[in-house]
């Protein structure tokens, strides 16, 4: 049985990939603060708990193995007032390097790791003039230095690094802060929602088909490559926000330019939208119809 480490491994996110991951027959050692009993109930899946220990502590309770590949999604402060503690950020990185170094020394290749359009956003940000930061930017920044960095990082220890630049997941099972379950969320109950004008470019993609997009491309994926992990069809936000009003409550009213916009519209060119399922053959399968659909009928049985 072909053995696989993911960070993260309790968050929405991670539950998810290691569903799939046991689903394709491997074995997940699972790293985190906490764990559900859907993982510490499954022999496939070693749960380490990692709180309050550093990363090479862990050398002790991960057996040196010839793991395939090593999944980081750990990252604290992804969404609310965190993204704005650079303390918290800065330790991201720190932890995202000393994981690739504790790769080179229990017998892991391979890193994917979990990138975001964020990058991109403070990246064009810092080419920019006249725009205010915000403290997403701090998270941003976080972001791209633990890629540069963990990349180099993993060169220098014989490590095939690849980034999976991801965009804005959503689904059955996300309970957060973010844009999407939480706009779902105050339709459902009749609450007003407030956003920018929404004329910048934005794009979201449905939980299964964002983690067999990872999968794919940790098996598949070329190193020192980055993919990006999206519908493929970017376009303004306020076109995705009317159709989400249109399937949850077509009688509500959201507020389009509520909110001033005052960040980056990034260029969505500078990616190739087609590469995963170029180079590992996987074509996303929900479109965002049907994600809203199956997201606004999760959260109705939540409530």
């Amino acid at each position: 049985m072909d053995r696989v480490i993911v960070t993260g491994a309790n968050g929405f996110i991670g539950k998810t990939l290691v569903k799939a991951l046991l689903g394709k027959g491997y074995h997940v050692v699972a790293l985190d603060i906490r764990f559900d009993d859907i993982l510490t109930n499954d022999s496939r899946v070693t749960c380490v708990n990692v709180l309050n220990k550093n990363v090479f502590e862990l050398k002790k309770e991960i057996p040196v193995n010839d793991y395939k590949s090593f999944f980081h999604l750990a990252w604290a402060g992804t969404s609310g007032p965190a993204r704005a503690d650079y303390e918290m950020q800065l330790n991201n990185v720190k932890l995202t390097c000393d994981y690739i170094k504790l790769c080179s020394e229990i017998g892991c290749k391979r890193v994917v790791y979990a990138s975001s359009i964020n990058e991109m956003e403070t990246y064009e940000y810092l080419q920019s003039d006249n725009i205010e930061p915000s403290g997403g930017y701090i998270y941003g920044t976080g972001k791209l230095a633990a890629h540069l960095m963990g990349e180099t990082v993993a060169k220098l220890n014989g490590i095939e690094f690849i980034p999976v630049i991801i965009t804005n997941i959503y689904g059955v099972g996300e309970k957060s802060a973010r844009m999407i379950y939480t706009a779902i969320n105050k339709l459902i109950h009749k609450e007003h929602c407030s956003f920018t004008a929404g004329y910048q470019t934005y794009d979201f993609i449905y939980i299964t088909d964002a983690i067999n997009s990872i999968i794919a491309v940790a098996e598949k994926g070329n190193a020192f490559n980055r993919y990006y992990i999206g519908s493929g069809d970017p376009k303004p936000l306020r076109e995705f926000l009317l159709e989400m009003r249109d399937i949850v409550d077509p009688d509500a009213e959201i507020g389009l330019g509520d909110i001033p916009f005052k960040g980056v519209d990034i260029s969505y060119d500078q990616f190739d939208l087609k590469k995963v399922e170029r180079d590992t053959g996987y074509k996303n399968e929900i479109t965002f119809t049907e994600g809203i659909r199956m997201t606004a009928d999760y959260i109705r049985g939540e409530v």
